[in-house]
């Protein structure tokens, strides 16, 4: 009589887990939609579309054939919380992921995207998940060769520009689309402007002597000056401190409410588990 009890009792429970999760993997939370358009085309296809930085090393970029980098771990894990998809899309330009948001192409943008003013008019953006900097590269010797007077700090090299009356002779490299392709004017109206389609080739410029100057992301400034190290060792350097401070965010379509909430929740959790500095440890060593 026991055997048959507990025979009993074991088939009850084999019924029950069979009947809460299927084919005996747990079932994925579901997506509560709310007022969100959003929310619900993703919980009608399964899939999450996210646009990714075309390159910005150690957040996308290329690795033995394949797409790798902070962002794209960080793709792949907020997709996994949701029980759904995730498929990374790449635009050719930078400058595409906002109008890519706005006509539904993709759900949200994670790409190291600096939070301004213009753009929080036509987008909305989570909490900020990384604190950051727009720095200075300095190619040396074409400073030098042209008499740019140099100083490593943003105040006093501003004041010599001045000072010499060089505004006019510097050559400023910027990355057309990003931030500081569009608030450069504000910290050097009189100098020239030179607009590259790729961080990486307006470095280039710099390195090659086609600018004096690249006005970016600190962090990118130093990752590229390290993987170029035997070509910019005693040529280029970057300046030590940041001139202005800058926070990267997610971005997504105005009027989904819903979904910003669950991402500032995302990004809460990002920060405080420790999974941010894991994937900063990750790729920057």
């Amino acid at each position: 009589m026991k055997k048959l009890v507990m025979l009993y009792f074991s088939m009850c429970c084999l019924f029950f887990l069979s009947t809460v999760y299927g084919d005996g993997k747990v079932p994925s939370f579901e997506i509560e939609t709310g007022k969100s358009p959003v929310l619900q085309r993703m919980k009608d296809s399964r899939v999450m579309k996210v646009g990714i930085n075309p390159y910005f090393k150690p957040f996308s970029f290329i690795q033995n054939h394949k797409r790798v980098g902070i962002d794209v771990d960080m793709a792949k894990y907020l997709a996994q919380k949701l029980g759904i998809k995730c498929e990374t899309v790449i635009p050719k330009r930078f400058s595409d992921l906002i109008p890519m948001l706005q006509k539904g192409h993709i759900d949200l943008i994670m790409a190291d995207m600096t939070r301004t003013f213009d753009r929080a008019k036509v987008i909305n953006f989570t909490d900020p998940y990384f604190k950051t900097g727009l720095s200075i590269m300095v190619n040396k010797v074409k400073a030098g060769k042209d008499k740019i007077p140099l100083d490593l700090s943003y105040d006093a090299f501003i004041s010599n520009l001045k000072r010499h009356e060089k505004e006019k002779d510097l050559i400023i490299a910027v990355t057309r689309g990003k931030a500081p392709s569009k608030i450069v004017r504000n910290f050097f109206p009189l100098s020239q402007v030179q607009k590259y389609e790729t961080n990486d080739k307006a470095a280039q410029a710099v390195l090659d002597g086609y600018a004096h100057i690249m006005i970016h992301d600190e962090l990118f400034l130093k990752v590229w000056i390290n993987d170029h190290r035997q070509k910019t060792l005693y040529k280029v350097v970057v300046f030590p401190e940041p001139f202005k401070i800058d926070y990267y965010a997610f971005a997504i379509q105005k009027g989904n409410q819903e979904w910003l909430n669950m991402l500032n929740v995302f990004v809460m959790e990002l920060k405080t588990s420790g999974y941010f500095d894991q994937l900063m440890n990750k790729y920057m060593n």
